[in-house]
């Protein structure tokens, strides 16, 4: 770290320290002093903002009367070193450090014992926002009186410590992670001044509990603090992440606590304008918002997070200063906010990638401040979109108002009716390389939606996934991507984020990630050809696919190329099933491919009576002790974890198999119908728990089926078509699948079902690229990518639908995509 940098904030304060100071009231951070009486009257008359104002005044009552009996006490059970006390001086804090095997770590991983000091300081500081805001509202000095007197302890006790620049994410009292300390830490203690700093200027005098007598509140030293706290975030921790965002709160708080104006505003202007080496400014970070939809480029709870922060900050200094205008100048960041209530599976169950979530809730305060910041700025199109969606939350019991701070900023009676929320046939998410297929049910039963996506891309928090799918089917997300637990854990590092933990192919045993973010830098999956594309009308009701390629170019020994066709097809309101054709071939002459389904459930069972399986314990396990150098050097693929391995060498048949999940209140199963093909091997494995796994499985090893190609897998991809199905009497739809060939290479399926004693047959047509897909003996003539032809038992078509395609010959029948388009639906 610059060490004259570091020093620069403090060095231009002294210069300026005698310019005159702004004489505006606090508090002012969260609220202005002018607000106060309507806050009240909101109280008074609305019913929601009552009840949460009463439990709050009366749960903090009760530490009021622990302070006010003892508090002596009461503050002495601060986490005090006490053995470095001297005399009757309040003795520093406890700092809080994480150590393995002798060496400092951050406190990602750090035991409950190791916090125990830190909560307990983290407890005492809500408490005395808590009872700043008491204050505010009641004017009782006796909540002033236990903010000010945790406070004084709070300001003397940390100054005796040196602030740490331990890899250049030191911090104050957690000196291995400022980071994590300005988080939970830094961003409360100026907070709980702004309440009260009218209180200690008119006399108010906090009590120090070693001298045990009331003294002087020492204002500069308190200056010097909120100083400190703003530069860690201004010149420790990283860029190019969400760090810079996850630090702003700190920032911009300690920033606005600070009583000259001029330092003030400039400190404020590394939240607003200035970067440094350590900290992105909003102007920077905003950049990646560039237009209305997009998102930030990290995971699904992370970039939530990302423009909660902002959204709120915004409304911060807005409030500070409107002629700022940031709700208006930096709208795409609000639009980003509802990102959540899309990305869903007809359960409502978050689609997965990366270090992503499988659970969340829509950020609905937020999108109070969003309105409000809109409303501020006068802009009808950011209140419109944020009331519409705040009445639809609310009409439907998904939203109610918690918090204090609710009760401070939120008034808004909002009326009408808020628009259903209409989920598009298919989405992307640009930054993860994800192309999102859905088919709700007309029954409107989430049992019976259909949903899959396809996705892989390297960002912050991204995995080395591959191209990456997740299947859903009966209410459930069955074929699944592992998710992570614990940061820097071993199965974290070494199985969650490589490719072996996801529903990809490997390549010679080496896919990998090489460079980037900690070493997890993969391509992006791309989009060759899609219907509908993301956000349009789709043709059919019934069919719908993805094209995607991907580059398996990282290290020396997979060197490939991969194309991967993923189609959602349903044959009635309650049934349907996916087809999965994945292409890869490598430019190295000696070459296998491996692709790997995982899917929730007891196990894996294949219905082949003469598939015979023995155990090979060896076969995945090459890789289990090479060098792991944490978030830098990985045991690529990481398929080392994989228990109860058994293989089927050289079955050239086709093969069913089923994954059998029964501990759910009705039984689900998922079908895999995979044709014939030489040069094969089949195995199944006990893979690692998946994580957030629903209730049943969270803890139960993950039924994993591998597939082995000796040889380039593109003529002769892996072609696999599934059915999930469930309840006591279910039984699959699906009668037969059978491969479609092309001058000896694989060109689509032949598929009889059976729904509601009426059979269906289907041609799904996924010819070699540029190739086409001609039967004279059926009359089938194809040109094209993706196309499904229906008929019923005794040939009579049904349908036509091409996906991707200039033209296809049925019988007498031509049909051709409208001028310029290369997508129809026929229903006969």
């Amino acid at each position: 770290m610059n060490r004259s940098r570091w020093w620069l904030v403090p060095m231009l304060v002294c210069l300026c320290g005698t310019l005159p100071a702004q004489q505006k009231q606090r508090p002012f951070i969260w609220v202005r002093a002018q607000d106060r009486m309507a806050i009240l009257e909101k109280v008074e008359k609305q019913s929601w903002a009552n009840e949460i104002y009463t439990e709050f005044i009366g749960q903090l009552d009760k530490t009021i009367q622990i302070h006010e009996s003892d508090p002596v006490q009461f503050l002495g059970e601060l986490p005090f070193d006490w053995e470095k006390g001297t005399g009757d001086q309040i003795p520093p804090f406890h700092r809080t450090y994480h150590i393995e095997d002798g060496i400092h770590k951050n406190l990602d991983n750090a035991t409950e014992a190791e916090m125990a000091h830190a909560r307990t300081l983290i407890r005492y500081l809500q408490v005395a926002v808590d009872c700043g805001i008491a204050y505010y509202l009641t004017e009782e000095e006796k909540y002033a009186q236990c903010a000010a007197d945790i406070l004084y302890v709070f300001v003397t006790a940390v100054r005796q410590s040196p602030v740490s620049e331990w890899r250049g994410r030191g911090g104050w009292l957690f000196p291995d992670d400022g980071f994590r300390e300005v988080r939970e830490i830094g961003y409360k203690v100026p907070l709980v001044y702004d309440f009260i700093a009218d209180y200690l200027k008119d006399g108010g005098k906090p009590f120090d509990p070693v001298k045990n007598s009331k003294t002087e509140f020492p204002v500069a030293a308190a200056q010097e603090v909120f100083r400190t706290y703003a530069a860690l975030s201004i010149h420790y921790g990283q860029t190019g992440s969400n760090h810079p965002i996850l630090e702003a709160p700190n920032l911009v708080y300690n920033a606005l606590a600070m009583e000259n104006e001029q330092e003030r505003d400039r400190l404020l202007a590394y939240f607003l304008t200035e970067n440094t080496e350590n900290q992105d400014a909003l102007s920077e970070m905003a950049k990646m918002y560039k237009k209305k939809g997009d998102l930030w480029p990290e995971t699904s709870q992370y970039l939530n997070a990302a423009a909660s922060i902002l959204t709120r900050l915004m409304l911060v200094v807005n409030r500070y200063d409107p002629t700022n205008r940031l709700g208006q100048r930096y709208a795409p960041i609000l639009y980003s906010l509802p990102a959540l209530d899309y990305l869903v599976y007809p359960n409502g169950q978050l689609i997965r990638w990366g270090d992503g979530k499988r659970t969340g809730t829509p950020p609905y305060s937020s999108y109070e401040e969003a309105y409000l910041l809109g409303a501020m700025d006068g802009s009808e199109e950011i209140t419109r979109e944020f009331a519409s969606l705040l009445v639809s939350a609310m009409q439907e019991g998904a939203y109610h108002r918690s918090g204090i701070l609710a009760v401070l900023w939120y008034a808004q009676e909002y009326s009408g009716e808020g628009e259903e929320l209409v989920l598009p046939r298919t989405d992307k998410v640009d930054h993860a390389g994800i192309f999102l297929q859905r088919n709700e049910s007309d029954t409107g039963n989430p049992e019976d939606g259909l949903m899959a996506f396809v996705g892989g891309a390297h960002m912050v928090h991204g995995h080395a996934e591959g191209m990456n799918i997740e299947l859903y089917g009966r209410g459930e997300v069955l074929g699944v991507d592992n998710g992570r637990g614990r940061y820097q854990q071993d199965i974290h590092e070494n199985y969650s984020r490589l490719f072996a933990a996801h529903n990809t192919v490997i390549v010679n045993g080496n896919s990998r990630s090489e460079g980037g973010w900690v070493n997890l830098g993969i391509n992006t999956v791309t989009q060759i050809a899609m219907e509908p594309q993301p956000w349009e009308k789709a043709l059919s009701p019934d069919h719908s696919f993805s094209i995607t390629r991907f580059v398996d170019d990282k290290g020396e020994l997979a060197k490939a190329v991969q194309e991967r066709t993923l189609a959602v097809i349903r044959t009635s309101d309650t049934s349907g099933y996916y087809v999965d054709v994945f292409r890869s071939r490598s430019e190295l002459p000696e070459q296998y491919h491996d692709y790997l389904y995982h899917n929730i459930g007891d196990s894996l069972v294949f219905l082949n009576d003469e598939l015979t399986l023995i155990p090979t314990p060896d076969r995945y396990t090459a890789n289990a002790a090479l060098p792991w150098i944490q978030n830098r050097q990985y045991r690529h693929p990481g398929w080392h974890f994989f228990d109860a391995v058994q293989t089927a060498e050289n079955y050239q048949k086709g093969v069913r198999a089923r994954f059998v999940a029964e501990k759910f209140d009705q039984p689900i199963y998922m079908d895999l119908h995979i044709p014939p093909q030489d040069g094969r091997s089949y195995t199944k494995v006990l893979a690692p728990p998946t994580f957030e796994a629903p209730d049943p499985y969270e803890n139960q090893a993950t039924p994993t089926l591998l597939i082995r190609q000796q040889g380039e897998a593109w003529h002769q991809p892996f072609a696999l078509v599934f059915e999930p199905f469930g309840g006591p009497a279910a039984t699959p739809s699906l009668q037969s699948v059978e491969k479609l060939t092309q001058d000896g290479a694989f060109a689509g399926f032949f598929i009889r079902s059976r729904v509601a004693a009426q059979e269906r047959l289907q041609y799904v047509l996924i010819p070699m690229p540029g190739k086409g897909y001609r039967d004279k003996g059926q009359g089938i003539s194809f040109t094209g990518s993706f196309a499904v032809i229906t008929t019923d038992s005794d040939g009579m078509l049904q349908s036509i639908y091409i996906g991707e395609g200039e033209e296809l010959r049925y019988g007498a029948q031509v049909i051709r995509p409208a001028f310029g388009k290369k997508s129809v639906y026929r229903r006969y």
